[in-house]
């Protein structure tokens, strides 16, 4: 993709890391391009630049990127072959966003940049860690840290969570009776959450099932894009079983399948925002210690209900099955969420980062 600015993007996505990264890095890459911008992806491997083929492919827009073949989790190991395509061409802007990136990735990539050449650096940090040596930080957890001092430009807190376009603006209401569920683990789920919470409402002999059963609950389940071919399997032959379970995979309109939802379950990525911000009430739940920060700090304010982390706690599905049991008929209760979560995160930070990067790279143009 061509464009008279640059921007790269060093992400990763797999089962590890899971695939949020490369998906948050595409909605600001396309914001960009759509502003006369050029975007690459500098990937460290191919598992990576199949993650980010295949949320491409759901999206229908499509990236130029390079694959580095490096280790994903020992970044230092990215600066020979970035030296590289520094011999060739720089970017105008290079954005990282990796859990393994440190301040000193940063120090040796200003060391490798050549003699002459401007390029501004940001970085996507959710895990308020450490201070970089960057030009631009993005935190967007509605409770971020307070230690970052060498940003030049700082965008903290919720007004930034980089969210596609279409959830810049909502339209959803808070019905009387929930009877519509969306149930999402993310891109990858190797807990098995999702077929855990199915089996418990369907499947399962617990008091909550005979409930669900008498209010007749339906529930819209994404299928990430991880998911292994085992697991799809396990949750097709449940939704072979259940008319209520219907399967969604490769979404194209994601937003209005949440909007005719009633309550959400979601695991603590980017879809949590999502669903902040169009407003759909949620329990949420947590598979990393980053998930676990988002989540918490969420439900402190009142704007999601967390039920727990997926590795540790063994009641995990009982909880969040009790709370959609006890959320069906409590409007107050959802509108209360509704309300809060929208008043939090309004779906245009991504206008906002997107301002912010092209600020840098021009003012002294």
């Amino acid at each position: 993709m061509t464009g008279t600015k640059k921007i790269w993007i060093k992400a990763n996505g797999n089962e590890e890391v899971a695939t949020g990264h490369i998906r948050r890095c595409m909605t600001i890459a396309e914001e960009l391009i759509k502003r006369g911008w050029s975007a690459e992806f500098i990937l460290s491997d191919a598992n990576s630049a199949n993650v980010l083929k295949t949320l491409s492919k759901e999206d229908n827009v499509f990236f130029d990127a390079r694959i580095m073949h490096t280790a994903y989790s020992e970044p230092m190991g990215d600066m020979e072959v970035l030296k590289e395509y520094f011999r060739e061409e720089v970017p105008d802007f290079f954005l990282a966003d990796s859990i393994f990136v440190t301040p000193e990735y940063f120090n040796a990539l200003h060391d490798i940049i050549p003699e002459g050449k401007v390029v501004r650096t940001g970085y996507i940090d959710d895990r308020d860690k450490s201070d970089y040596p960057v030009n631009l930080v993005i935190n967007y957890n509605i409770e971020p840290g307070d230690i970052y001092q060498s940003a030049e430009v700082k965008l903290l807190g919720g007004e930034y969570a980089p969210l596609r376009e279409e959830f810049s603006e909502s339209t959803y209401s808070v019905k009387d009776s929930a009877k519509k569920a969306f149930l999402s683990a993310g891109g990858t789920d190797p807990r098995g959450v999702i077929g855990k919470i199915l089996n418990e409402i369907y499947e399962g002999d617990s008091p909550c099932r005979k409930v669900l059963d008498f209010t007749g609950i339906e529930c819209e389940v994404i299928v990430g894009a991880l998911f292994d071919a085992d697991y799809r399997r396990e949750l097709r032959e449940i939704a072979g079983r259940h008319q209520g379970i219907t399967l969604h995979d490769q979404v194209e309109a994601m937003r209005g399948l949440m909007e005719k939802c009633d309550f959400a379950v979601s695991a603590g990525g980017a879809t949590l925002f999502e669903l902040c911000a169009l407003g759909v009430p949620t329990v949420g739940f947590s598979m990393t210690d980053s998930q676990a920060e988002f989540v918490e700090a969420f439900d402190r304010v009142g704007a999601v209900k967390y039920a727990g982390d997926a590795r540790t706690d063994h009641r995990l599905v009982q909880k969040i099955v009790t709370w959609g049991t006890a959320a069906i008929d409590n409007r107050g209760f959802r509108n209360r969420m509704s309300s809060k979560a929208k008043s939090i995160i309004d779906g245009k930070g991504i206008y906002r980062i997107a301002d912010a990067i092209e600020s840098l790279v021009t003012k002294d143009k």
